[in-house]
Order: C-alpha cells, then sequence, then structure tokens
C-alpha cells in the first residue's frame, strides 16, 4: 500500500494480528509498518496514518538524526566511529580492511560498494568492540552476577537497528549492537550495564533502574546520547 503523508509518498507495509488498536511504526527508510486487528480496511489504515502526520514528520527529523550520528562510510564521505567523525578516503586493494590515519578512516576495499564498506566498517567494529567489551565485563561479572551468585552471561555482538542491545535472561545471554560503535565508549558502558541489570530485574520497574543508577548515577545522559 502507497500514501501520501507529511509530504512524500510512503510504502506501507502492513500486518494483521489479534489486538484491539493499530499500532504504527517508521522504517529508516520514511516507509511505515502498521500492525492492526484482522478487520481494519485500507481505509481505515488510511485515515489513522492521515491523523497522525504530525508524528511522522517528527519521528523522520529523529530518524535522519540518528542516521547522521550512525554514518558508516557509504556516503563516501564520512563515517562516525566512537563519537568521533572521519573523512573517507577509498582505496582499490588486493583485500578489504579499515585503516586511520589521523581524521581519515581509509577504506581498503577489493570490491567497491555500498556493501563491502558497510561489510568492511562492521568487521572492524566488531574487533574493536569485542576488545572493549572484554575488559569491561570483568567489572559488571563481579558486581552483578558474582555478588548473586549467577552464572556469567554469554555476550554476543551483532548488527541491531531497532535497539542497541538485549537480554535473555532465561538463555543467560545478552546481545550488544556493532552499531555503539558510532558513539563515544561510555555509551558501550551503559549498555552493557543495562543489559546486565536485566539480568537480575526482567523489566524497566523502580528497581530496575535503582540498579542502574547505583552503578552510573549519570546513565541519563549516555541514555539520551543514542536517542
Amino acid at each position: 500500500m502507497m500514501i501520501f503523508a507529511a509530504g512524500r509518498n510512503r510504502q506501507v507495509y502492513i500486518t494483521k494480528k489479534r489486538m484491539k488498536n493499530i499500532v504504527m511504526r517508521m522504517n529508516e527508510d520514511g516507509s511505515l509498518r502498521i500492525s492492526c486487528p484482522f478487520r481494519t480496511t485500507q481505509a481505515e489504515i488510511a485515515s489513522f496514518i492521515l491523523q497522525k502526520q504530525d508524528w511522522i514528520e517528527k519521528t523522520e527529523k529523529s530518524v535522519t538524526k540518528k542516521q547522521e550520528k550512525t554514518a558508516c562510510g557509504t556516503d563516501r564521505k564520512t563515517c562516525m566511529w566512537l563519537g568521533r567523525e572521519y573523512q573517507v578516503r577509498i582505496e582499490q586493494a588486493g583485500k578489504s580492511w579499515l585503516s586511520f590515519e589521523g581524521d581519515t578512516a581509509v577504506f581498503h576495499l577489493k570490491t567497491i560498494s555500498d556493501e563491502e564498506i558497510t561489510r568492511v566498517f562492521y568487521r572492524a567494529a566488531g574487533k574493536q568492540l569485542a576488545a572493549f567489551l572484554n575488559e569491561l565485563r570483568e567489572e559488571w561479572d563481579r558486581k552483578t552476577c558474582d555478588v548473586n551468585y549467577l552464572r556469567h552471561p554469554v555476550i554476543k555482538l551483532k548488527y541491531m537497528t531497532s535497539r542497541w542491545g538485549s537480554c535473555t535472561p532465561l538463555k543467560n545471554s545478552i546481545s550488544i549492537s556493532l552499531r555503539l560503535i558510532h558513539f563515544p565508549p561510555v555509551c558501550l558502558e551503559y549498555v552493557l550495564l543495562h543489559e546486565y541489570a536485566h539480568l537480575l530485574v526482567p523489566n524497566h520497574s523502580k528497581a530496575f533502574y535503582d540498579i542502574v543508577r547505583k552503578y552510573m548515577p549519570e546513565w541519563k545522559t549516555y541514555s539520551d546520547m543514542l536517542k
């Protein structure tokens, strides 16, 4: 389904399920995802979307701002690495890898394409974040797991677009987004603490935030940086 809303045509992806209300989300390309009750008509969906044009416009600005914060070099101009903006230089090479020279990120590419730039960038990000995590986790293993007689969690790095981290207490597993490479290291520290706290409190209740605040009183500052 296509609709003209908040100044441009937008693709609308519709999922019908057992629910009472219509819920709308925006994808990074500005398209919309609608979840709605089974009997909802396209006319009702269109009416709902048009009533939410202010929300669409505000959310799109937020998405654009987030994209600027998470540039990975595919525009051939800049990329963000650990909270710092680097100019991008691309060089043809026998194998693909990423290096940094002063204020420049040099993409040595076997094949020059957006897909290869993204792959090389996040492969390097994985190595950098893994090194940070190996250092950071010792503190949280001790403070949250050891004192509560919990097993140390398995921590995985993966590319996630809708969240910065996740925790599955029943599986004793934590996932961290590779996209944290775009932000200052303290943001990784905050997300890691956030997920460790979920091993103790699986929801976002006061008890959960009491744990986060105890170990990182300024957590809100770092949370806001990720928005």
